[in-house]
């Protein structure tokens, strides 16, 4: 988990045609910022993972802690007209889905609160010089193209079970 979270850690950093290193807390299009000392570097990656591995274990997690609870609830639940079991069902997910919702908005927060303390001494990249970066990692590609297939197989199976699920009424 820590590799990738450091790969992960690794997409908030480029290189500019000088060879240095350049911090991005959120897009090319927002400021950028030169890191000259690995001190800096350090502190920085550190608080990028701080940041990345409860976002992406409540990535993985949401799915899970929202289908569960609804799942027992409309197997188990006992109400007798259907409609009912899976307003609960889904009461019950809804609830759940907007309290780690809630969380991953507050931990978004702190991050865009926190970032231009972070950088407060580091100089800011010139809008000429953001072109010319390129990635630290020339897997970084490779790893975009397999995300996105990812999730236009998972939009296929959403749409699939819903497909489903709407034919066997």
């Amino acid at each position: 988990m820590i590799s990738l979270m450091n790969r992960v850690a690794d997409a908030h950093f480029r290189k500019d045609s000088n060879g240095r290193l350049v911090f991005i807390p959120f897009t090319l299009r927002r400021k950028c910022y030169f890191v000259d000392s690995k001190a800096d570097e350090e502190k920085i990656r550190a608080f990028v993972n701080m940041h990345r591995i409860p976002s992406t274990l409540i990535s993985l997690l949401i799915s899970p802690i929202v289908m569960v609870p609804g799942f027992i609830l409309e197997d188990y639940g006992g109400l007798t007209p259907r409609a009912h079991r899976l307003t609960v069902a889904l009461g019950v997910s809804g609830f759940f889905w907007v309290s780690i919702v809630a969380f991953a908005v507050m931990l978004w927060g702190v991050y865009i609160a926190t970032v231009p303390g972070l950088t407060a001494s580091l100089s800011e990249v010139a809008p000429e010089i953001k072109a010319q970066l390129s990635a630290i990692s020339p897997e970084q590609r490779g790893r975009r193209v397999a995300l996105v297939c990812l999730l236009a197989c998972l939009i296929v199976l959403v749409l699939a079970l819903v497909a489903l699920t709407g034919l066997s009424r």
